[in-house]
């Protein structure tokens, strides 16, 4: 019986992953979900009491698989080519979630949670490029979160604006990266 349950919550774990991803928090309902799911809406219910938190735990599962990778890159020496590509195909697979994270439109103590860890992880990016020489990264942390908001919400836009052109939208990032230096 628990490996049924577990397949249940995974298939509607992949549906709203899916769903979400693509679609957005306002964008998809339960039902969608339920649906994409082969499951009725009831059924759904019993698992999650709501859409937020339906999307929540999708947001928080896709959220530490990609948080491991960046920050395995972080700790490693290497250029900014590798953090930016990841971060960059990261939030083109998931434009829905990124979308949400960035523009504040769910204040939730889990969300809150994650900006707080991407933060963290740009900021130690930042620190790790402030070290190889003399750094232009701002020296005060406000000035710092809004270069990083900045950054990321330029990855979300140019994902969205420059479709076609993944190499060159990374290449101006890592350009832009080492000019920060």
């Amino acid at each position: 019986m628990t490996k049924i349950i577990d397949q249940l919550e995974e298939r509607v774990s992949k549906s709203a992953f899916h769903l979400f991803a693509k679609k957005g928090y306002s964008g998809v309902t339960m039902q969608m979900v339920a649906k994409d799911a082969g499951i009725s809406v009831g059924t759904l219910y019993n698992y999650y009491s709501n859409k937020q938190e339906l999307f929540i735990n999708a947001f928080k599962v896709s959220f530490d698989r990609i948080y491991v990778v960046l920050e395995s890159i972080v700790g490693k020496d290497t250029a900014h080519y590798k953090f930016f590509s990841t971060l960059y195909d990261e939030i083109v697979k998931f434009q829905g979630f990124s979308r949400e994270l960035l523009r504040d439109k769910i204040n939730h103590e889990v969300i809150n949670e994650i900006k707080e860890h991407l933060m963290l992880l740009m900021r130690s990016l930042f620190y790790k490029a402030g070290e190889t020489g003399t750094s232009k990264i701002p020296d005060n942390d406000r000035d710092k979160d809004r270069t990083i908001r900045l950054l990321l919400l330029a990855v979300h836009d140019f994902a969205q604006e420059y479709p076609d052109d993944r190499e060159g939208n990374i290449d101006f990032f890592c350009r832009l990266g080492e000019r920060m230096k």
